[in-house]
């Protein structure tokens, strides 16, 4: 699932899409974003102001739903658009990944919905429509994103990650496991402000604390954050590691 934003909320927002399509909210919603917002662009800098990764702007229809992603270089060229494609019930059925600027197709991915079962299938397929990797969600019957499994081509399970929430429906542990036996590889854990957004993210690689960082964050007039100071904290001292910002736009 790769239509998510930056480093700190991937896992969340990646847990979010997984849960729209089974309780539809918008992803206006999922993001807790206030107002007609239109588009969100985001960009990961150092401290020293290097850009992290790609820039990434998410475009949203009136209904508040993703209609594209676009991916940037570090000049601003476009590099990679997820076009998204919905049923009648505002289910994401298909996404489709192009690389710029000449549109070639890369991949695309199909989903398959199993009230019964309370599972989503996502099947990934190159441009030549040859099946490169599934992954299954799996749902409680109250429609909470319980855990995650990847396969392979041949239908090898490779990865499988599990989530715990609180009582307001965020995540806020996470544990991994990979390899041909599915040994446990780590776990992260998350803890949110009033807010509702990260205030502090702690990594662990089986049971040892690799990392952690904490989250502050400056707010536009609408209530929606445009800036994130991360900072990453050990405990003897803490420096500031990622400024995340946000160019928000809206509708009319």
């Amino acid at each position: 699932m790769n239509k998510k934003i930056v480093l700190f909320t991937a896992i969340l927002l990646a847990v979010g899409f997984a849960a729209k399509a089974q309780h539809f909210p918008s992803d206006i919603q999922e993001e807790r974003l206030k107002g007609n917002v239109k588009s969100v662009l985001t960009t990961v800098r150092t401290p020293q102001g290097r850009i992290v990764g790609q820039p990434v702007r998410n475009n949203f229809n009136r209904d508040g739903y993703y209609t594209q992603n676009t991916y940037y270089d570090t000049i601003g060229n476009p590099v990679i658009i997820v076009h998204y494609t919905y049923d009648k019930n505002n289910r994401l059925v298909k996404d489709v990944r192009t690389h710029e600027p000449f549109s070639e197709m890369l991949s695309q991915t199909t989903y398959t919905y199993d009230k019964k079962k309370h599972t989503i299938s996502a099947e990934l397929r190159d441009a030549n429509d040859s099946l490169q990797e599934l992954s299954v969600y799996q749902f409680d019957k109250k429609n909470v994103l319980e855990k995650t499994t990847s396969y392979d081509v041949n239908g090898k399970e490779m990865a499988s990650t599990e989530y715990d929430h609180n009582s307001f429906g965020y995540v806020t542990y996470v544990t991994y496991t990979e390899g041909e036996n599915m040994i446990y590889k780590g776990a992260e854990k998350f803890r949110y402000d009033t807010e509702g957004f990260m205030a502090e993210r702690c990594s662990y690689y089986l049971t040892t604390l690799r990392q952690a960082f904490l989250y502050t964050y400056y707010y536009d007039e609408q209530g929606n954050w445009t800036q994130a100071y991360v900072y990453h904290v050990t405990p003897t001292e803490g420096y500031l590691y990622q400024v995340i910002t946000r160019h928000i736009t809206y509708f009319e």
